[in-house]
């Protein structure tokens, strides 16, 4: 998939999980703090969906951090361990260990899940594809559940689709901030109910 689609597929799985995020997280934390982190977890979201291609030369992301893609490059293969559960495990390792270190810090914790959540969007969006991933690696078989092409016509049929996905949570995700948070009832103050009477 092309970046712009794993950056659809990273802000949907971050609206996604918003809500858990929120629940688990910031309910103690005042507003601002709270709106300072939903940013971080979303941003971090943004980088995680994109992160797994610094195993290719000429992704978005190396080309932005070309150390650390000099360092992949030339020890992975591209669909390879960046794409795989193995990955997954130690970032979710290493993650949970800077939030221990970090004392439970609210920042770290959306700079960490956010990026998580991202990079998991990444594999699932790559599954997708004609190409494939190296799920288990180090086992080297191309693993996928679907068969669309990188930057095809449908892979841009499928990124709009992911972009309307994407409007209808930003609306349910208002109207659950509306009535949790601020105790409107959208659905009542439009008078819904009545529409057409």
């Amino acid at each position: 998939m092309t970046k712009q689609t794993h950056s659809s597929g990273g802000f949907l799985i971050a609206l996604i999980t918003l809500n858990v995020f929120i629940t688990k997280y910031l309910i103690h934390y005042s507003i601002s703090y709270g709106l300072l982190s939903i940013v971080i977890f979303f941003y971090a979201s943004h980088i995680g969906s994109l992160f797994p291609d610094i195993d290719m030369k000429s992704s978005f992301i190396s080309k932005r951090h070309p150390f650390i893609s000099k360092i992949f490059g030339k020890r992975c293969r591209h669909r390879g361990f960046t794409h795989s559960l193995l990955a997954m495990l130690i970032l979710y390792v290493i993650f949970k260990l800077i939030i221990i270190i970090s004392n439970d810090n609210i920042i770290i914790i959306s700079m960490c899940y956010g990026f998580f959540i991202g990079y998991a969007s990444h594999l699932i969006l790559d599954l997708l594809t004609k190409e494939g991933i190296e799920l288990l690696y180090p086992f080297k078989a191309n693993l996928n559940v679907f068969f669309i092409k990188t930057n095809s016509n449908g892979e841009k049929y499928f990124n709009r689709f992911l972009k309307f996905i994407i409007s209808l949570y930003i609306l349910y995700n208002i109207y659950l901030i509306a009535n949790n948070v601020f105790h409107l009832d959208i659905l009542n103050y439009l008078n819904l109910n009545n529409f057409g009477k």
